[in-house]
Order: C-alpha cells, then structure tokens, then sequence
C-alpha cells in the first residue's frame, strides 16, 4: 500500500477520468463489514501522524484538509502534497519495521476520517478485484501527480509555480494559510509576501 502515502491534491481529479470516492465507497464497504470503519474526527492543527514516529496505518480522509510534510534538520517544514475534502494517505513504516515515519500529517481544518490498519487494507485490495482495479487507477494518478509536481518544482521558479497554483487551484489557494503556502511553494514567508506583490 505504499502509494497511498503518496497521495496529492485529491479535491478533483475528472480530468484524468479518476474519481478517488470509487476507492473509498468500495474501501468502505469492505470494511464496513467487518465493523473496521469507523469515522473520527480531529480537530483543525492536531496531528495525525508525526515525522520520526511509527505508524503504517491508512488514513481515509471523507472531509476537511491535511498536509503532508517534511521537517529538515535546519528546522525548516516543506510541504509535500495536500489532501482535500476527500484522499488517502499513510505512513511509510510497515508494521513489522522499526522504520519511522519519513514525514508528518496535520489537519489544517477540521476533519472528518477513518483510521484503517495497512496490513488490513492491502488484503482487502489483494481479495477484491473491484477494489484492486480501483487502487490502480489510485495509484496511476498519484504517480502523475508526483510527477507534475517534480516538474514543477525543477523546472519553474517560485513564481511561476504560485501563477499556476492560482490558476489550476484557486478554491484551495483561500482555504490555505499563507504560511503553508510559502512552505508548499518551497519559499520562505518573507519571500511568498514579495511574490504575491508582485502577482495580485
């Protein structure tokens, strides 16, 4: 299940012909009957999964907003992808590794979601034909999405990727604080202020 740790911006996702509720409505009949689902909710600036911690779970996420990031040793936070409205994600670590976890996960809003253990959701996936065909086109569009993102970070400047946050994501832009928009642009504070004089 190592692609649902890998997850991008899933509120839309119809122009690669995906819509990533077809794998959660079958997720969640699965294990709906096996009593497994059950919804949380957690509250906005809780975490959900800290860098360095042990955690292999799936995390189903059926409302709010989470981001993903990384923590450098220079105390920096870098945000990898953020999860909207509806996504899958988890930690890196398998259960049976002493591997931590290599980033962290925290609710920029209220959310609602399901906590579902990964060896669990990879026999569910393995068992069901319905559900294995859903998790590929999951995770063909997750590749994608990574691999747009790598674009854009090689290949623009700060900004340039701003620009096409804007234009490809704009409903998201004000929802975001400012600050974890610096930190998914990859620029500090100071510098995102100077980029949006510039743009707005």
């Amino acid at each position: 299940m190592a692609h649902a740790a890998e997850t991008g911006m899933n509120q839309d996702l119809s122009d690669s012909g995906f819509s990533v509720a077809k794998i959660i409505d079958q997720l969640r009949e699965a294990a709906q009957a096996q009593g497994r689902w059950k919804i949380i909710a957690v509250a906005k600036g809780e975490a959900l999964l800290e860098q360095g911690d042990q955690c292999s779970d799936i995390f189903v996420l059926e409302a709010g907003l989470v981001k993903l990031s990384y923590l450098t040793e220079a105390g920096n936070e870098w945000i990898k992808s953020i999860i909207v409205d509806q996504g899958i994600f988890g930690g890196h670590a398998p259960s049976n590794s002493d591997e931590p976890n290599r980033f962290s996960a925290h609710c920029l809003e209220n959310c609602v979601l399901v906590r579902l253990p990964s060896p669990w959701v990879r026999a569910a996936i393995e068992g069901d034909a319905g559900l294995a065909a859903a998790y590929l086109g999951f995770s063909e569009w997750v590749g994608a999405r990574k691999a747009r993102r790598e674009e854009l970070l090689l290949c623009q400047s700060p900004e340039q990727r701003y620009r096409t946050l804007l234009a490809e994501e704009p409903a998201l832009v004000e929802r975001l604080p400012q600050g974890d928009i610096a930190r998914y642009l990859r620029v500090t504070p100071i510098a995102f202020s100077r980029i949006k004089k510039r743009v707005l």
